[in-house]
């Protein structure tokens, strides 16, 4: 896992399995407002232009691109934690992020697979979903 930090008009930190922070795309970008208080040493490289092409990391270039998609992540994963909030550690917050983030895949690919009807399974929610599938799982132990 990629851990990177970047200053765009303030200080990122994103994380990525997929896309280290190594790669860098040239990208159009607008300079902050002169009334942006944070932002005021990300308009040192544009100086009098409105906007300037510049060398930014492509994995937030591919989080500007599918920023929808990740909002929805969010919203799925905040919608049904089913964990409890981590104060310390930060092994067990990662270890709870890629639980939800397997979760969240799982109803994901389940809901927009080809799989034709009737399924073995049929759910209304993410919810639902994660009943069916702890329900599931917890007959396929006790038969083992």
């Amino acid at each position: 896992v990629y851990h990177i930090r970047w200053k765009d008009q303030a200080f990122v930190l994103i994380m990525s399995s997929f896309i280290s922070g190594d790669e860098r795309i040239l990208r159009l970008r607008k300079r902050p407002k002169e009334t942006s208080s944070k932002a005021k040493t990300v308009r040192i490289p544009f100086g009098n232009q409105a906007t300037k092409i510049l060398s930014i990391p492509v994995i937030a270039d591919r989080y500007n691109y599918y920023m929808g998609a990740v909002d929805e992540f969010d919203h799925l994963t905040t919608q049904n934690a089913g964990l409890r909030h981590v104060e310390r550690g930060g092994h067990q917050a990662l270890e709870h992020w890629l639980l939800r983030t397997v979760l969240v895949n799982c109803y994901l690919l389940a809901l927009y697979s080809d799989v034709p009807e009737p399924r073995e399974i049929s759910f209304r929610s993410q919810q639902d979903f994660r009943r069916q599938l702890v329900s599931t799982l917890l007959a396929k132990a006790q038969d083992s």
